[in-house]
Order: structure tokens, then sequence, then C-alpha cells
């Protein structure tokens, strides 16, 4: 065996036991909790009362409404990875990775209710005012300054190769065939990606909240409304394939490489690793926007964010069910991707199918950069106490580019080994956290 295919499958093998951990994890602080997600369930229409803006009076210089520190970090969830995700996962895990990615979804919103509660408790506010929050400051206050280090270093390279996923998924669906004579080049595209991040960067959380508000609500809808037609036109096709879903799940079939492995691995490994990446839970980088909401109540703030790990994985659930519905996930003609999900779109759209996943994808992915570049400058104010701002913009506008007009493959390589190195960590701060004393509950 030569030294590369070894180093391939022993980095299967750490993605694979990273995701029995994070599974792990995730359920033991849903039992510690409570279960909080029933009792999320049980608050639903209350939460989403609170979510109007006149609910929760004005925010501060440095600070934004709850329901916008919310938006921003479902802006940022609710990426491109959220409607490709699930359809990468099925075709490299088979069609039982869907079933990951529910397991990912429902026990992974337990861990994003404590790292948010976490958030609030322990978020700092300078002298001028601004807010520093996230991880870094609850790891700093209830493990180690290493370990919140640590977190932000790991922070920093993942928002970026983040960014740089993202902005290579939106170049890629500007220079789609699909689009006929009106491709434009991902150099092109790329520039002006950058460009865009850093002008609204410039402008902070405020403008960053205020284009998140507006934002989410439209890509929402868009993708939802059109996912839901498909969906709708194969009703008498659902019964077969969540039967499909649950047998691939727990029996040996052949990947995309041609090994036969057993179904529950190859779901965990994809369905759970994926599903991560769509809902951040566990990962702790959601916690960054909830960290400027103006408010008090840690709780309150955990059981909203929950939501927004609801939310991406209901639409990656959508997407994959539109991906088995449609059978694009088998097409050996069709590059890994997004190219997927527009050709499962355009049969039921024609053209328009196309157009609402080119203005889906750039909606989703420009949030989603956007809210990445926000994320890892906290992680750089936190490493270099707020010094020289501008290298890191500088970096990250780079990052975008070479992103934009790179080979796919690579970047989600590098974004799945770095988050490995920052989740694990960070999970178990979690865990020893709520080993010590029950988490926090409101009835």
């Amino acid at each position: 065996m030569d030294f590369a295919k070894l180093l391939e499958k022993s980095t299967e093998l750490l993605l694979f036991l990273s995701c029995l951990f994070i599974l792990g994890g995730s359920i033991f602080l849903t039992f510690r909790s409570g279960f909080i997600q029933l009792r999320f369930f049980r608050s639903l229409f209350s939460m989403i009362k609170s979510l109007l803006p006149q609910s929760k009076g004005e925010a501060g210089t440095h600070t934004i409404l709850p329901h916008r520190a919310l938006l921003t970090a479902m802006s940022t969830t609710l990426g491109i990875s959220t409607i490709v995700g699930p359809v990468i996962a099925i075709h490299l895990g088979g069609p039982g990775a869907l079933f990951g990615f529910l397991l990912s979804s429902f026990f992974g919103s337990a861990a994003t209710y404590v790292e948010v509660s976490l958030s609030i408790k322990h978020r700092k506010k300078l002298e001028s005012g601004q807010i520093m929050g996230g991880p870094m400051q609850y790891l700093k206050a209830l493990v180690s300054v290493r370990m919140a280090k640590w977190y932000a270093v790991c922070c920093l390279i993942l928002m970026m190769a983040w960014s740089a996923a993202q902005a290579n998924q939106v170049a890629a669906i500007l220079d789609s065939p699909f689009l006929g004579g009106y491709r434009i080049s991902p150099m092109i595209s790329g520039g002006v990606l950058a460009l865009l991040v850093l002008v609204m960067m410039f402008g902070g959380i405020k403008r960053i909240g205020s284009f998140s508000a507006k934002l989410v609500p439209i890509m929402f809808v868009l993708y939802i409304s059109s996912s839901f037609f498909i969906i709708f036109s194969n009703l008498h096709q659902l019964g077969p394939m969540f039967v499909e879903m649950f047998k691939a799940a727990f029996s040996p079939q052949p990947m995309a490489t041609g090994a036969l492995v057993g179904g529950i691995m190859s779901a965990l490994r994809w369905g759970i690793f994926k599903g991560t990446q769509v809902t951040e839970a566990g990962v702790g980088t959601q916690t960054i926007p909830h960290s400027m909401a103006e408010t008090n109540d840690p709780e309150q703030q955990g059981m909203l964010a929950m939501l927004s790990t609801f939310t991406a994985g209901f639409i990656a659930f959508l997407s994959g069910c539109v991906a088995l519905l449609t059978k694009t996930w088998q097409d050996p003609d069709l590059p890994l991707g997004i190219s997927m999900v527009a050709a499962s779109f355009e049969r039921y759209f024609s053209v328009f199918g196309v157009a609402i996943v080119a203005i889906s994808g750039l909606l989703f992915g420009f949030g989603t950069i956007l809210g990445n570049c926000y994320n890892g400058s906290q992680a750089y104010g936190f490493l270099t106490e707020n010094r020289k701002s501008r290298y890191y913009l500088l970096a990250t506008g780079l990052m975008i580019f070479a992103g934009a007009i790179s080979e796919v493959k690579t970047i989600w390589s590098l974004v799945d080994l770095v988050m490995v190195f920052m989740a694990l960590p960070h999970l178990s701060a979690l865990l020893k956290y709520a080993q010590k004393k029950p988490v926090e509950l409101r009835n």
C-alpha cells in the first residue's frame, strides 16, 4: 500500500471515529439537558413570537437585536453546503447518509443550546463597547487560555477555508453549463465576491445583521417552496424512498469507491459529518453572532439558536429527499456538487429550475461567506487583541478569490480535517462542563 492510500484510509478512520464522538457527545448533552429538544418544540410558538423585532426593544451601538443575531447565525449556517452537503453525502455514502443527517440535527441541537447559552454568559465587553464573544471566551473561563487560543487558531483557518469552499460553489454556479452562453469566469466571480464581502465587513455586525435579516427569509422561502413542489409531485415515491434510506443505513452496500462497507458506518461517516458541517452543532461557530445579541437571558438565546439548527437540518433533509426522488445523485455525467441539485430542479422547472438553484445558491453562498468572515474576525481579534484587522480582511479576500478558482475536493478535504481538530476539543469542553452540573433549563 502506497503512502497516499495509507494517508487516505487513516484520514477516513479519523473522520469516522470523530463522527462517533460527535454523535455520542450530542446524545450525552441531550440526556443531561433533559431532552431540551422536546422542550423546544413545546415552546416553539412563544419563541416565534419573540422573534418579532418590536418585542425586543432597541439594540446598543455594538449589539444587535436577538432576532437579528438568530438570522445572522442562520445566514451563516444556511450555506450552499446546506443544499449541496446532503447530495454529496448520499453520492459518497449511499441513501443511508440522509439518516445520519436526521441524527445529527436532532441530537446536535442540544449542543447548540449549551454552547450558545455559555457564549451569552461569558462574553466580554471592551472599553469601547465592542463585544468579544464565541467559544474563545467560555473556553478561556471554563478550561484554559491555551484551549481558547487553540480553538481561535482552528476557527480562523476553518472560517477562511469554509469561505473558500462556499466561493468555489458560487463560482461553479456562475460558470455552470446550465447557464448556456451566460457563463461567468471563476476569476471574475471570485474577485467580485471578495470585494463585496470586504465592503460588508467594513460595516461591522450592524450592517451584517441588517443584511441577514433581509436575506434569510428570501432564500428560505425560495428554496423551500420549490423543494416542496418536487416532493409533492412524487408523493407516491416517498414510502419507497424512506424504505431505501433506512435499508441502506443498516445493510452493507458498495460505495462510490467500489468498496463494500457497512451501511451504518457509511451513514455515520458522511451523514453525521456533513450534518455537523450544515448545522454547526457542537462546532461552536454559531455562538459568535449570538454573542452579539442585546439580551441578558442565556437560556432564551440558546433556545432561539436551536431554531437555526433545526432549520438547517430541515432544509438539508428536503434537499436530500429531492436528490433521492430525482436520482440525480446516481448520474455519473454530473460533477459532484451544485450541478446535481441544478439537474434535479431542471427536471421540474426547466430553465426556471436552474435559475432557482442559481439564485438560491448565490444567496446561500454569499450569506455564509459573510457570516464566516465575521466569525473569523472574532477569532482573529481574540488572538491579536483586535490589532491590525486589515491583515485579516486582506487574507480573507485572497482566500475567497483562491477558493473560487480552486478544485472543489481539495477545499472540502481541508474543511473536514480542520473541523475535526476544532470540534473535538470544543465538544470535550462542553461535555466536561455538563458533567459537573446539569445544563440549566427553564420550564
